[in-house]
């Protein structure tokens, strides 16, 4: 899992949602919303939501970076190991205009 900057995740994304019909000025806003410092994004997906992120990170996570985002509607963290919690999941479901109840139903359901 190599760390991506906003640029690199911009043109992921671009190929990724091109269905939506997003513009390329609000995916790379969205690319700039989502990168997250000391996090490494391993999977990024539309969802009920909007758009759902699985950051990992081998250090435990410091989820006040996540405060000053806006528009994230739920996170979740799960810490992998039994004996010692040395690798974590994190999702965050962020919302996102033009993508919200437009995926199947999977991953963030309540």
């Amino acid at each position: 899992m190599a760390i991506v900057d906003a640029k690199q995740l911009s043109a992921r994304m671009s190929s990724r949602l091109a269905n939506f019909d997003l513009g390329d000025d609000a995916i790379m806003q969205l690319a700039e919303r989502v990168v997250v410092e000391g996090l490494q994004i391993g999977r990024f997906d539309p969802c009920i939501y909007g758009i759902c992120i699985d950051y990992y990170t081998d250090k435990l996570p410091r989820l006040d970076r996540l405060f000053p985002k806006r528009g994230i509607s739920k996170w979740e963290v799960f810490p992998y190991g039994i004996l010692e919690w040395d690798h974590f999941r994190v999702r965050v479901a962020f919302d996102v205009d033009g993508l919200e109840g437009k995926s199947a139903m999977r991953g963030f359901q309540t």
